[in-house]
């Protein structure tokens, strides 16, 4: 959880850094710009793509590094015993999620932070570059993120008979089921739905082959790992933004769980396709290239 949140912290300054400098850089006008004169970098769209998808990931990284947190503190807290196992359980279940895909997005908001920074970004004195070279270990060290992937596959989610992973999806569920109509969400709902259904059928598929089909299984660890996090971190968003009270900040958080849903969550079929059909082709190719 410590190194997750090394993850967070810097995707959290690289975003920060992209965002000022978007905001002070002008380069090429904006098709909306009624002068001639040039336009600061964030009112183009791909910029705007870029760092929205900077303060998405950072914000689904904290989300997962918080709810692991949470559930630690249940274990120790709760009333019952039974509450106790329980939360301790969804601890153990978040914690390698929390830790590799938050290192992962660590490593790739630095990078994007560089981009959107262009040249200057390998200018020492942006600070841009130092965020990439501080992300990188952090996926390597305290279990590489591989390790991760397959700690989560072959110990986690076997956890009292599947019941862990299973209390997981209907509490995902159930923050859609609770989430109020907004004009503004889009097809958020309809996304984070989609990612759920898949990271689901995703989980069926492990945990029916990983006694008989161990060697693929492990081949799709990473990718279930990922499809873990896109359908946790959808729901997370959705259930931060329709907790919030203040109406400016409510609709922010609505919009970054759209463009999250809409942009990043709709991955998640093609990673639960990659589980299921993929890990044969690793090891097809891997025999191949044996020699």
């Amino acid at each position: 959880l410590g190194v997750g949140l090394e993850g967070v912290a810097i995707a959290e300054r690289a975003t920060q850094l992209a965002f000022s400098y978007a905001k002070e850089r002008k380069q090429g006008r904006s098709l909306n710009s009624s002068t001639d004169s040039m336009s600061p970098i964030i009112a183009h769209p791909d910029v705007q793509r870029m760092l929205l998808t900077m303060r998405a990931e950072t914000d689904v990284s904290r989300a997962l590094c918080f709810l692991t947190a949470a559930a630690i503190d249940r274990s120790r807290l709760e009333e019952t015993l039974e509450k106790r196992q329980i939360a301790a359980e969804n601890a153990a279940l978040l914690t390698p999620v929390a830790k590799a895909y938050s290192t992962d997005m660590g490593i790739e908001v630095a990078s994007l932070g560089i981009q959107v920074h262009g040249g200057m970004g390998f200018i020492e004195s942006t600070g841009a570059a130092q965020h990439l070279r501080d992300a990188r270990i952090a996926s390597i060290y305290e279990g590489t993120n591989g390790i991760q992937a397959i700690d989560l596959v072959t110990r986690k989610l076997p956890l009292s008979g599947g019941r862990a992973v299973s209390r997981h999806i209907a509490f995902l569920r159930e923050i859609l089921k609770n989430a109020p109509p907004d004009q503004n969400a889009g097809s958020l709902l309809v996304r984070a739905g989609e990612a759920i259904d898949s990271l689901e059928i995703a989980t069926d598929w492990i945990n029916k082959n990983s006694k008989d089909r161990t060697d693929e299984v492990l081949a799709s660890a990473d990718r279930y790992l990922k499809l873990f996090a896109l359908a946790t971190g959808a729901a997370a968003l959705i259930k931060s933004a329709f907790a919030e009270n203040s109406p400016k900040t409510r609709q922010q958080k609505i919009a970054i769980a759209r463009f999250y849903a809409e942009q990043r969550a709709v991955d998640a079929p093609s990673l639960c396709r990659a589980v299921i059909e993929g890990a044969s082709a690793v090891k097809f190719a891997a025999a191949v290239f044996e020699d």
